[in-house]
């Protein structure tokens, strides 16, 4: 399992993938390299996503759970 929270970013009101270990800091880093203030972060998953983070996301998952799973049959 990813540690990767779903959170919408006061600058450009998209919904991206923070990792949990960088959340708490000053800044807040996406997956996609989107960075905000904590103070502009808002913790709800309610919105349009980043589709680069979408995107980072489905690798990282196709990586721990393995490629098999993720092909079409």
């Amino acid at each position: 399992m990813i540690d990767i929270q779903w959170w919408r970013s006061g600058y450009d009101d998209q919904v991206h993938a923070f990792r949990g270990a960088r959340v708490g800091q000053n800044f807040g880093e996406a997956l996609c390299d989107h960075s905000v203030p904590t103070s502009l972060i808002t913790q709800v998953d309610e919105g349009r996503r980043c589709i680069a983070c979408l995107l980072m996301v489905g690798d990282l998952l196709a990586t721990t759970q393995g490629d098999a799973l993720w092909r079409a049959s």
